[in-house]
């Protein structure tokens, strides 16, 4: 199953849902008690999930969206969300940074108000010249989580989605610390869909791919990774708990602009695509801020 926080035409927000290619379905429609968002979804728990699927396989014809009905899509994650982002977890990306391979996982925060939605613009702020993507495999929690364990851990999962991981390297560059230059308003893309686990198949071996202008920058795969999903979800769920809709960003693989010769940052009118294998394309346009 596939589900999407979306704004209607009419203004209204809602959950979309659609089995594999199927027919979008308004998750609103389908009761009295209107449940508008994939946090709400699971928060209802894996019974209402499973009924959720049986609703997309034989869809309400008044629940049934078209293309048109959908206003915009918006971030998988809310505003209030976790996130988590590994920096290196590519021996690649490790590599053309310079750094050694790292025996431990760098993890960093990003604020859910940052993220923006599939179609929406990548800000390109006054304050920096020196904007990069990085496209990066983003898992979405499904189920409240503390001390999870790695036997455990892929089985918390509500599915996982794209996400760019928009930085601002001149700030990395002038700043001690990498915070600053992840959290800048406007930068980070992140959806459309969340790809359920049983849709998914085997997390470890998606093909992920960076686009700009429609031409490749970066191309991998999550058999590449140097620190495993369920290590990384047992690691950080012994240091805080998890509810749904809290994200983990597993981290970029190589050719990012930053390492480039010359650097060929972000420009005004660039489109983005971050395209996963079984997941999904997250298409973005850099704008100038006003």
């Amino acid at each position: 199953m596939r589900v999407a926080n979306i704004r209607l035409a009419d203004g209204c927000r809602t959950l979309a849902a659609r089995q594999g290619a199927g027919p979008i379905i308004d998750v609103s429609r389908l009761s009295t008690e209107p449940v508008i968002s994939i946090r709400q979804a699971w928060e209802r728990g894996k019974a209402y999930i499973r009924e959720l699927a049986a609703h997309c396989q034989k869809p309400l014809q008044r629940a049934v969206l078209t293309e048109t009905d959908i206003a915009h899509y918006l971030p998988i994650c809310e505003a209030d969300a976790k996130i988590f982002c590994v920096g290196l977890n590519f021996v690649s990306h490790a590599e053309e940074l310079g750094h050694a391979i790292p025996k431990q996982p760098s993890i960093f925060s990003r604020y859910g108000t940052t993220c923006v939605g599939h179609g929406q613009p990548i800000l390109l702020p006054k304050s920096s010249t020196a904007v990069d993507w990085e496209g990066e495999l983003a898992l979405v929690v499904g189920e409240p989580i503390k001390y999870v364990g790695e036997a455990n851990a892929i089985g918390v999962l509500a599915g996982v989605t794209c996400f760019n991981d928009v930085s601002m390297r001149d700030f990395q560059d002038r700043l001690p610390r990498i915070t600053l230059a992840k959290n800048f308003d406007g930068s980070g893309p992140i959806g459309p869909w969340l790809v359920t686990m049983d849709e998914l198949g085997d997390i470890g071996a998606l093909t992920i791919e960076t686009r700009v202008n429609g031409e490749v920058m970066q191309r991998a795969s999550t058999k590449e990774f140097i620190f495993p999903v369920p290590f990384l979800i047992d690691l950080i769920s012994q240091v805080c708990a998890l509810r749904p809709g809290d994200i983990i960003a597993t981290g970029t693989p190589a050719g990012v602009a930053w390492r480039r010769k010359p650097p060929n940052y972000l420009k005004d009118g660039d489109v983005v695509e971050v395209e996963i294998e079984r997941v999904g394309t997250l298409r973005n346009v850099a704008r100038a801020e006003a």
